[in-house]
């Protein structure tokens, strides 16, 4: 393997000045023309920084990690992507880890991460992974929480105002004039679901309709029967608002290949885009998370505290907004 010495020797210069113009911190300790004959030479013998060896050196590796629960939800995906494109730009690696909503998955990967020792975790834990959280934060590696947050751990955390957006969502609903809205979601105790189950339960009395309050949990989403239960149980409504995009995206696959689908004058609300699902005969709506800036915004936090900035755990919440 091609060492910083070995383009030194070539050159007759010293080692050190190899390190500074492949590290990008020569500026003007270094004349230009040397600077060009280092990048010449080096790429004349293939010269391949050494991961491993800078990691020692500088404590760094320069790799982070995103853990999300399940990458085959758009959410995820488009959020992982947008966290590797501005990891990328300041020079980090991204590890993409899957924990299918599993405590034991979850706790395996943060364990295998702190033996990687990797710079940083952006996670979206799964429910019941605070002690996962804690142990991450106790060993001194820096966290984001995104989506999903828990009560009382002292850690950054970013996502949306979930009660807010599904306040401002159903009672436009009631003020449209749909009065019979029942809600849907999946059997899953994590903060997202419960703070916009709680947000329609909220209006909905406050609208003095809490006798009309419908909730249906789906617990196997892959079951047919399910989903036929759930939309035979709701034929007498007006509106159905769907707090998990999945849920939603199963609904539509179903009612196309078995034809048991919802009344076409129903309005279906869902959180998180489903616009390719607007030309389908129904009212539908849904509501949009600010994907890039969450993710812009976690890198950040995570980028700071890897660089030393120390400032106390912060809360960050941004706007989602009801497409019609």
């Amino acid at each position: 393997m091609v060492s910083m010495q070995d383009i030194a020797d070539r050159l007759k210069v010293s080692r050190s000045t190899v390190s500074l113009v492949l590290s990008g911190k020569a500026g003007n300790k270094v004349s230009p023309a040397v600077q060009k004959e280092v990048i010449r030479v080096a790429r004349e013998l293939d010269y391949r920084i050494n991961d491993l060896a800078r990691s020692l050196r500088t404590g760094e590796s320069r790799i982070i990690s995103v853990i999300v629960t399940d990458i085959s939800n758009d959410f995820f995906g488009r959020l992982t992507f947008h966290i590797q494109e501005e990891a990328k730009q300041a020079g980090y690696l991204v590890l993409t880890i899957n924990s299918n909503e599993s405590v034991k998955e979850f706790k395996e990967m943060t364990e295998m991460l702190l033996g990687k020792k990797v710079d940083g975790i952006i996670a979206v834990p799964p429910p019941g992974g605070e002690d996962c959280v804690s142990e991450l934060i106790e060993q001194g590696v820096p966290v984001v929480l995104v989506d999903r947050e828990f009560a009382g751990l002292d850690v950054d955390y970013v996502g949306v105002n979930n009660y807010d957006a599904s306040s401002q969502a159903v009672k436009a609903l009631i003020d449209g004039g749909f009065r019979n809205i029942a809600v849907v979601t999946l059997d899953l105790d994590i903060s997202p679901l419960d703070e916009r189950i709680r947000a329609y339960k909220d209006v909905m009395k406050e609208a003095g309709l809490a006798d009309r309050i419908l909730e249906h949990r789906v617990r196997f989403l892959h079951e047919d029967a399910e989903i036929e239960l759930m939309v035979n149980k709701f034929k007498d409504c007006d509106a159905v608002y769907f707090t998990s995009q999945r849920v939603f995206m199963r609904t539509m696959s179903f009612s196309a290949h078995t034809g048991i689908s919802f009344r076409e004058d129903m309005c279906l609300l869902c959180f998180d885009d489903v616009s390719p699902y607007l030309g389908l005969g129904f009212d539908i709506r849904y509501i949009e998370q600010p994907i890039e800036a969450i993710a812009r915004k976690s890198f950040d936090l995570l980028f700071r505290r890897i660089r030393g900035e120390e400032t106390a755990p912060g809360k960050y919440y941004f706007q989602a907004k009801c497409i019609v």
